[in-house]
């Protein structure tokens, strides 16, 4: 063999090489689903039908993958001095304009949303008490049995919180500059 085919099949390998890694990060990857840390999250309640427990967050969804992530349903779960409830009712979008959640494609440069967790209505009250809470979102993704933990963070809420909250008043938390925790206060927003 001449050094010019030699050299020609190293660069035709080295070429299907590349074309080969390109296409698996372009069109074959699943990649993961991830979300960023809530720059706001509220505890409060919905009125309708009843006034039932609520979480709001405002983050953004994103795929690691080019290919996109498509969402069946999330959930959130809320832990407080061991006990924990989950919050099945997912619904996401502007506040006037919320959407029920299900089929939410989630591509590469992601999706800014707010999202609504609400207690099932077939469930007892929820108390919000002062102390440590720790929330984790998951999802569900198509093609997926099993739901997926997006995040995990946690929040300290105040007596004086607390009390507002038992009278179905509302709590907005704002994620401190630096990220490293959560400043709560009373809000009007739901």
């Amino acid at each position: 063999m001449s050094v010019e085919v030699v050299v020609s099949l190293i660069m035709s390998i080295f070429s299907l090489s590349i074309s080969g890694v390109t296409a698996w990060l372009t069109l074959f990857r699943r990649g993961r689903l991830a979300m960023t840390k809530p720059s706001l999250a509220f505890f409060g309640f919905d009125a309708v039908p009843k006034p039932t427990a609520k979480i709001f967050l405002r983050t953004l969804l994103y795929s690691t993958a080019v290919r996109g992530q498509v969402i069946e349903a999330m959930f959130a779960k809320l832990q407080h001095e061991g006990s924990e409830q989950v919050f099945s009712f997912w619904g996401y979008g502007e506040t006037n304009q919320l959407a029920p959640g299900s089929g939410l494609y989630v591509g590469q440069t992601g999706i800014a949303a707010n999202h609504h967790f609400i207690l099932s209505v077939h469930q007892p009250d929820y108390e919000f008490i002062p102390g440590d809470y720790s929330i984790e979102v998951f999802s569900r993704l198509v093609g997926r049995e099993s739901p997926i933990r997006l995040i995990k963070f946690e929040l300290s809420l105040s007596r004086e919180h607390a009390d507002i909250l038992a009278r179905h008043g509302g709590v907005l938390f704002e994620l401190n500059p630096d990220g490293g925790g959560y400043l709560g206060h009373v809000s009007e927003r739901g």
